[in-house]
């Protein structure tokens, strides 16, 4: 450690510091320098290669390229609307793509540069970019639309393609945006923080980096055009604030506390398997959220029972795309061993059909409310298909619940039991052995909370998707921060729906755990409880935190608190009610917590 801070101290450049604020989503202080992610569907940066990779990196440019041309090809010849005067759109693309001169400019790059691929179509297609731009003449100037396409389809085509990771140890990650696949896949090389220009509190990305203690703060404006690649930053998880190339001062200061949270991080857990109970002795079941299998192991000795979710789109970025029926078996049997018979809930695929590999570039509009999750594992089959019959071998003498992104109603779970039933069929002939999984579906947009009875007619259990909830109950989008005050956990309908939902299943009799950001903060857990929850899903770094809440608090109180949230009429005067609340009956347990989206 002391090796890398003389470096930054000896690497940082005369220029003038400055500091940018944003908004604190993951609380802690690192140093380090700063490497820049591109690209929305596959993320990548600048990596350097050694000249005996070159003509390896070479050849996967040219099956990406190849691939690519493919893809515009079929997609070309599927337009029968061809204009016998000029290109058709995708005509233009498969044009400029397959021109020889853009091949070789990016095959000189990777050579003379010695970087990997995508890094090359980035800088190749940015000159295109620059040229089209300065033409005069508005019809041709507007073609750089068309070069960004392209590289979006290089880039997309090169993610299918396995190329290693390599990331110095005091990397700061910044991006636009960042998936939090992405820093799924990054966190194997410790990276000390992340700064985005987008994204929110509850979103996926950064509730995984509070999980894995990695220090990040978003909503810098335009940070791409502010920082570059190799530039020494201080970031301050607590106050929301990066410091660009710091001062001999400013680092000082920052190393001091960059050094505390470290050490606080390093500090030994307590494991303990007694059963989690309020003082008047209503049980609780803590769960563990799933990510980075080091992680579980931790949440275990801390009380976890079992995984209340996997995501299994992180299997994307692992595998540069969709993976295999053998790696998704592979993935699923360790998780499942890793949770025993405490059930692992795993998540189908919540992807959007932008992310797809075969997608040909598609983008939607709106795809929150697009083609994504259980929609597209219906529209296109194969894939839910191949993860069926991976999850079904893995639950051979194992405990899984396969759980379902974005149930509007029981027509969608009627469909997947249907090649649920279907595949197991398939396998039973071949003698392939197989388990009898659970179905469950995740409950996060509206009219799933108003379809819940006939739901759970449908399934053996319930994860409850408060971020999602919020977001789709409100029509706010959680990762935007310009309407970040619209975002109000604590919403009337939002109380009323997790109301409704909790006492559904729980009169149904079948198991409900909540997920989301909700369920692994202190502050919310009352709440939770007194709406009748009695499993929680959470990320490990909140466990000990929520456990003492729990043990210190009464469930009669609870529904005290709940009967005074139910009488109010608006945001505000449920917040209010909630913070006078606590403060007369919590505040030992609760000084330092936060509502999330509290309205200020």
């Amino acid at each position: 450690m002391k090796g890398t801070e003389k470096d930054l101290t000896r690497n940082s450049q005369p220029a003038a510091e400055l500091s940018l604020d944003g908004r604190p989503v993951s609380r802690g202080v690192a140093i380090g320098k700063v490497v820049c992610l591109y690209g929305e569907n596959r993320q990548y940066f600048r990596t350097e290669i050694i000249k005996e990779s070159i003509p390896n990196e070479i050849d996967r440019f040219r099956i990406a390229h190849d691939l690519a041309c493919r893809r515009l090809r079929k997609v070309s010849g599927s337009n029968g609307a061809r204009s016998n005067t000029s290109f058709s759109i995708f005509d233009l693309h498969r044009a400029i793509l397959e021109d020889s001169t853009l091949k070789e400019r990016i095959e000189s790059v990777i050579e003379n540069d010695l970087v990997n691929a995508e890094w090359a179509v980035k800088v190749v297609t940015d000159e295109y970019i620059a040229k089209y731009r300065a033409i005069p003449d508005e019809h041709f100037r507007d073609r750089y639309i068309d070069v960004e396409d392209i590289a979006d389809q290089l880039q997309s085509a090169l993610g299918g393609g396995k190329h290693p990771i390599r990331l110095a140890e005091d990397s700061i990650i910044t991006a636009k945006e960042l998936r939090p696949s992405t820093l799924a896949e990054l966190s194997v090389r410790h990276p000390k923080a992340v700064i985005t220009e987008t994204g929110g509190w509850t979103s996926h990305t950064f509730i995984l980096a509070r999980e894995l203690e990695i220090p990040a703060v978003t909503g810098i404006k335009k940070l791409m055009r502010k920082l570059k690649p190799g530039d020494v930053v201080v970031i301050d998880g607590y106050q929301g604030k990066v410091i660009l190339n710091p001062g001999q001062k400013t680092l000082e200061k920052y190393r001091v506390r960059a050094a505390r949270f470290y050490e606080s991080n390093q500090a030994v857990d307590i494991p303990s398997n007694d059963p989690i109970k309020t003082l008047d002795g209503r049980e609780i079941t803590i769960r563990a959220n799933f990510d980075i299998p080091s992680s579980f192991q931790r949440a275990k000795r801390l009380g976890a029972k079992g995984i209340g979710l996997y995501r299994s789109e992180y299997l994307f970025n692992r595998f540069k795309g969709y993976p295999t029926e053998s790696e998704q078996l592979k993935a699923y049997s360790e998780i499942a061993e890793n949770a025993g018979p405490e059930r692992a809930r795993i998540r189908t695929f919540d992807i959007g059909i932008d992310q797809m590999i075969d997608s040909s570039g598609r983008k939607e509009k709106n795809p929150a409310l697009g083609l994504r999750a259980v929609r597209l594992s219906l529209a296109i089959p194969r894939h839910l298909r191949t993860q069926i019959r991976a999850l079904l071998q893995a639950s051979y003498r194992r405990n899984i619940d396969i759980i379902l992104p974005m149930v509007s109603g029981p027509d969608e779970l009627r469909s997947v039991r249907e090649v649920i039933e279907r595949e197991s069929a398939l396998l039973n002939a071949r003698n392939v052995p197989i388990g009898s999984p659970r179905l469950g579906a995740m409950i996060e947009v509206p009219a799933a909370v108003f379809t819940i009875d006939k739901i759970l007619e449908e399934v053996d259990c319930l994860c409850l998707g408060t971020n999602d909830l919020v977001q789709y109950l409100l029509a706010v989008d959680r990762d935007n921060e310009s309407v970040a005050g619209w975002f109000r956990t604590l919403h009337p309908a939002v109380m009323t729906s997790l109301k409704i939902v909790i006492d559904a299943a729980n009169k149904a009799e079948k198991p409900l755990v909540v997920c989301g950001e909700m369920a692994g903060s202190p502050f919310y857990v009352p709440i939770l409880i007194g709406l009748g929850a009695t499993e929680l899903s959470m990320n490990v770094n909140t466990i000990m935190r929520v456990r003492r809440v729990i043990s210190g608090i009464a469930y009669e109180e609870t529904k005290e608190l709940i009967d005074l949230i139910m009488k109010s009429k608006t945001a505000d005067e449920v917040e209010d009610s909630v913070e006078r609340f606590v403060g007369g009956h919590w505040s030992h347990l609760l000084s330092g917590e936060t509502l999330l989206g509290r309205k200020r």
